[in-house]
């Protein structure tokens, strides 16, 4: 998942059967073309985030159409490729895309973030959830009381949001934590907040706001110091670990959680993703996925768009936790005055800094 408002359908013809493989090799004729870059372009001037950069990304779709550029595109899935090509080209964005996606649903109004799931998505998602563990990958307790968390998405809070409790809550007594999200490829905002809040005090935190340019509408989102069970707190010390994968929603905890200091960030630049998306249909079978809002850190008055979040500590992705986990034993030590497991402690931290 990323950082979106709306369920997106994802599909390919090897996913969907016979009939979707042929309705994806169907001829596509001039007119279809024609009638889809139109509408796309009608879109992006609406709904891009940047009004003058989607119209940039518009009048280049255009002039391709013109250029008869799209000509050698036999089916839906080829077009939709070169489409999505030429709008990176015109403007780079990692959220932006075009998909072919067989019978795509009509186009609905952007629901407001705290508006509920319609029940037949719901129980879609939840059975999906729940297969997946909402995303939640592994809890478990290092060496020195080190709490280490993995989970790969933040996964619809309405649904998920019991699952990350528990998670928490597990982890609440550790000494530090260790937060994976180095495949995580981001979710619902209201997660992250969720997820953040037993990181944080008695006293809410603006983490930060999304802004959407079509509807001039802005939300907020704060911790909430009475979530459910145990929190971690304020003062003990977390470390994420991140890598080029890092992406969207998973940078947007990361990002606002190192804006406050209250993170140290070990690992890789992440992937820079920062526009959440509505989807549109600009052809029976295609879906223009389109960034509709912007990021604002309440601190930095920015984002991570096309930048990444930078980490504290760089390490390849493949030894931030090694690096992580010495850096956490390096300030649990002085805190354990029993000798025999302070022995054993040290000789932990001296086989993690050989690795190294």
């Amino acid at each position: 998942m990323t950082l979106c408002i709306i369920a997106l359908p994802t599909a390919g013809a090897q996913e969907q059967g016979p009939a979707a493989a042929a309705q994806q090799a169907r001829p596509l004729s001039a007119a279809d073309k024609a009638a889809a870059v139109d509408l796309l372009a009608q879109r992006l001037s609406d709904k891009y985030i940047y009004a003058d950069e989607g119209n940039k990304m518009a009048a280049a779709v255009r002039d391709h159409l013109l250029k008869g550029d799209y000509e050698k595109a036999a089916t839906d899935a080829e077009f939709a490729d070169l489409l999505t090509t030429h709008l990176q080209a015109s403007h780079p964005d990692k959220h932006l895309s075009i998909r072919y996606v067989p019978n795509a649903q009509p186009d609905r109004p952007r629901p407001s973030l705290n508006q509920a799931v319609p029940a037949e998505v719901r129980q879609r998602m939840t059975e999906v959830g729940q297969y997946l563990n909402f995303s939640f990958e592994k809890v478990e307790r290092l060496p020195g009381n080190i709490m280490y968390v993995k989970f790969n998405g933040f996964f619809e809070a309405d649904i998920g949001k019991a699952a990350a409790t528990a998670a928490m809550n597990l982890a609440a007594n550790g000494n530090a934590m260790i937060i994976d999200l180095r495949e995580n490829r981001g979710g619902d905002p209201r997660m992250v907040a969720h997820v953040a809040s037993y990181l944080l005090g008695d006293k809410k935190v603006h983490l930060s706001d999304i802004y959407f340019r079509a509807d001039n509408e802005t939300h907020s989102f704060w911790s909430d110091p009475t979530v459910s069970g145990a929190r971690f707190g304020a003062d003990k010390p977390v470390y994420v670990l991140t890598s080029g994968e890092t992406f969207s929603a998973a940078e947007d905890f990361t990002y606002n959680l190192q804006a406050i200091k209250r993170i140290t960030v070990v690992g890789e630049t992440t992937g820079g993703g920062a526009h959440p998306i509505q989807p549109f249909r600009i052809d029976p079978n295609l879906v223009a996925v389109i960034p509709v809002g912007r990021s604002i850190n309440l601190i930095t008055k920015s984002d991570w768009e096309g930048t990444g979040v930078k980490p504290d500590v760089v390490a390849a992705a493949d030894k931030a936790l090694t690096k992580a986990n010495a850096l956490a034993l390096r300030q649990v030590l002085p805190k354990i005055n029993n000798p025999k497991e302070r022995a054993m402690l040290e000789k932990k931290l001296a086989e993690l800094e050989t690795a190294l």
